[in-house]
């Protein structure tokens, strides 16, 4: 009977450490179901921070690029600037000696004027300022004879007189030949057009071969009957007509000329 209860005590004594036992390893499965959950949640925690900076990262570098993208612009647009302004000021100077050059021309013609004024008031020569220059017009009566393209003694002087006054600027000079509209009767010069470039150019044979001006200074035109001072319906008209011009330029000779 004795053995009997020290059997049951025993057995009670296993059932209890069996419950003990089952107790722990439920705690221990527990424990490691959620240390794995842990890990889980640890793991996907750990994946998002590291998406999370991986997108800080790339808007931090878009950010950069923008900022350099915005840099680059900004000190192109200030190049720009500095050319347009560097532009402008060399529009501004050149358009200062453009005038001044125009404002000293237009001083030396002045005086090239009155210097003409002086030279020929005792003489029938007119002369007055064009948009072109100072313009001389020399009748065909104190330069020529009817028909002809030799110069006689008073266009010699009206000459001379014009030319001591060029020899002290250094100005362009176009001379222009003109006629009236009669065809002309002298088998010399077939047409008017040949008669006015035969005048002009002996105007400046004399200028050149009398007075010493270079050659290069002058530009010579015949122009026939072509841009009439008067209508021909008269003889004294037509007289008006029958002229060379002289056209002073505010432009000067180059000095390799």
């Amino acid at each position: 009977m004795q053995d009997e209860r020290l059997y049951d005590e025993k057995e009670l004594e296993k059932s209890w450490l069996l419950s003990y036992s089952d107790l722990i390893s439920l705690l221990f499965v527990i424990i490691v179901i959620i240390a794995a959950t842990s890990a889980s949640q640890f793991e996907s925690k750990l994946r998002e921070v590291k998406q999370a900076e991986a997108e800080q990262q790339t808007a931090l570098q878009e950010t950069i690029k923008s900022k350099d993208i915005l840099e680059l612009q900004k000190l192109e647009l200030q190049r720009e600037i500095a050319l347009l302004e560097q532009r402008q000021q060399q529009l501004v100077a050149d358009i200062e000696a453009v005038r001044t050059v125009e404002e000293d021309a237009s001083k030396r013609l002045d005086i090239v004027r009155s210097q003409l004024a002086a030279a020929l008031h005792e003489m029938n020569v007119q002369f007055e300022q064009t948009p072109e220059g100072l313009m001389i017009r020399l009748p065909e009566n104190v330069l020529f004879t009817s028909g002809s393209a030799e110069l006689q003694e008073t266009g010699r002087q009206v000459i001379a007189s014009v030319a001591g006054v060029l020899q002290r600027f250094p100005h362009l000079v176009r001379i222009e030949g003109y006629t009236d509209n009669v065809p002309i009767a002298n088998s010399r010069y077939r047409t008017n057009w040949e008669l006015s470039a035969a005048r002009a150019l002996s105007v400046m044979r004399e200028m050149v071969d009398q007075h010493q001006l270079p050659p290069s200074r002058f530009i010579v035109a015949g122009l026939g009957e072509r841009n009439p001072v008067a209508d021909n319906t008269t003889a004294a008209n037509r007289a008006r007509n029958r002229r060379v011009e002289l056209v002073i330029l505010p432009d000067l000779q180059q000095a390799d000329q």
